[in-house]
């Protein structure tokens, strides 16, 4: 299912912002679609209907958003006088009700890492269909509170490229978001994916086992985690078995040199939007804000993210 990148909202709240005369904060109710808060014009009031961008959305070029220019058109984690912004908040909506998606009606599209074919690899194939792809849900679009009644576990979130890795009658795969690579580019040369897959010696893996992980490190997502080589974070599994591909916990990822994602200490379980925030305002062993975290069910039947309000500040 598609995820919803530009809704209809109504303001349900409004907050003044020290030292700034044209802007205030605002929370934004948008249906199935969470709850959001940003900066909007002063002359909004609570129960305005708006149009709410949410993050990774790439705008067409219009003179109704042209200060987005400057963004090259994507929806990103901002600040404004210190107050974050999770979404962009644009005047005015159709006679619809909040959450109503307006992605393909307003020409919206999802923002895609850009890599390079001599860092990415050649395509054989799509993703393949018999495992998910790696991209969790923001928290405000799932009903948090009552998932986090279950066992969870909160891993940081390493700003890399996701990577896909699976072995079967054909021995090592590796995809990434959303393509099977080759093993080399037509120059010859390695892609970050196989380069880390074999660096943890993934080819060993028991036959019709899978792994999900994060690389990470020099020349991926300008590197913050400040690291000298390249490396992965392991944070899903699978086994194949009677022919269906079956999500492993964490404790029965199966054991390869590849350590996994960090685990954040939870002391208390969060209970609202902002004790979520809080624990995801984390650090890089580098000293660097991180990305944020992903909360997952021991069970791993359900997980979403929560991105630090700091990061990239």
């Amino acid at each position: 299912m598609k995820k919803s990148l530009a809704v209809v909202g109504r303001i349900t709240e409004t907050a003044s912002i020290p030292g700034a005369d044209l802007i205030i904060q605002a929370v934004v109710v948008c249906g199935e679609s969470g709850k959001w808060s940003g900066v909007v014009s002063n002359a909004t009031q609570v129960g305005d209907m708006v149009t709410v961008f949410l993050q990774d959305a790439v705008l067409p070029p219009s003179d109704r958003w042209a200060f987005m220019e400057r963004h090259n058109w994507r929806v990103r984690m901002a600040r404004f006088k210190g107050v974050p912004s999770e979404c962009l908040i644009v005047s005015g909506a159709p006679d619809m009700p909040p959450g109503t998606d307006l992605t393909e009606a307003l020409g919206v599209t999802k923002y895609e890492n850009v890599i390079p074919a001599c860092m990415s690899g050649d395509a054989v194939g799509s993703f393949p269909s018999f495992l998910p792809k790696t991209d969790e849900p923001n928290f405000q679009t799932v009903d948090f509170e009552q998932l986090m009644t279950q066992p969870f576990y909160v891993t940081e979130k390493a700003d890399g490229s996701s990577c896909t890795a699976w072995v079967d009658e054909g021995g090592l795969h590796v995809a990434s978001r959303n393509w099977e690579l080759r093993a080399f580019t037509k120059t010859g040369a390695h892609n970050v994916y196989w380069t880390t897959a074999r660096k943890y010696k993934l080819e060993n893996m028991p036959f019709g086992t899978a792994v999900q992980f994060e690389v990470v490190g020099p020349g991926v997502q300008s590197n913050p985690m400040g690291l000298t080589n390249l490396q992965g974070r392991l944070f899903g599994a699978f086994v194949r078995l009677n022919g269906q591909w079956t999500r492993l916990s964490r404790k029965q990822f199966p054991a390869t040199e590849m350590p996994l994602a960090r685990e954040i200490p939870v002391e208390q379980r969060p209970h609202t939007a902002d004790e979520l925030r809080k624990l995801a305002a984390i650090q890089y062993p580098n000293g660097w804000h991180g990305e944020g975290v992903v909360v997952r069910a021991v069970d791993q039947t359900w997980s979403f993210k929560v991105i630090n309000l700091d990061y990239k500040n």
